[in-house]
């Protein structure tokens, strides 16, 4: 606890090397900062959340989270239920990114607003796959996302592979393959 308490009083560097004081939050972008986010919420929601609603499943990186929840009335209730416990301990849902989505498969075919989400990367929709003796069916999957997909694209483009003639096949392969290996890896797993 002192060295959380330290570390939030320290002052702040700026770029000119001046020294600016604070007296409240993390700077953004500092390595404490994803950390104290963590034990934080792993607190303020987390536990609330098993001890408040011990049978829906829920995934949370950092300070994005996904309920899973049976019912739009459950959804609706759970969601008030967490805006009230972000404002017991002084948080905010992002109001663009907070909303309820219905999954979307074959054996689920309501009509609402948002079917659909992007979470860690992946964009989560209905989708259409084949069962393994091939059979087609739908249901509600995990991809590359949009935002994800011209992301890695920007990244390769600004690599400028066409004005690097001087480096050989092997070169280019040394320093590609474990960024592609990365991104095959990660999203590759479904």
């Amino acid at each position: 606890v002192l060295y959380v308490q330290r570390w939030l009083k320290a002052p702040l560097q700026l770029p000119g090397g001046t020294l600016q004081q604070r007296d409240r939050g993390t700077p953004q972008g500092s390595a404490v900062s994803p950390v104290l986010a963590n034990l934080f919420l792993h607190y303020a929601f987390d536990a609330w959340m098993a001890r408040t609603f011990p049978t829906i499943p829920f995934e949370r990186y950092v300070d994005d989270v996904v309920v899973h929840c049976v019912s739009e009335r459950q959804a609706r209730h759970v969601l008030a239920a967490i805006k009230e416990r972000m404002r017991e301990v002084g948080l905010t849902l992002h109001p663009e990114k907070t909303r309820i989505v219905y999954c979307q498969a074959d054996n689920r075919r309501g009509q609402y607003e948002h079917v659909e989400f992007d979470f860690l990367g992946f964009g989560f929709r209905k989708r259409s796959a084949r069962t393994k003796d091939g059979k087609l069916f739908v249901s509600f999957l995990p991809a590359i996302s949009k935002p994800a997909l011209n992301k890695i694209s920007a990244e390769v483009r600004s690599w400028r592979l066409h004005h690097r003639t001087h480096l050989t096949e092997k070169d280019l392969a040394r320093k590609i393959n474990p960024i592609v290996r990365g991104w095959m890896q990660y999203y590759g797993a479904f």
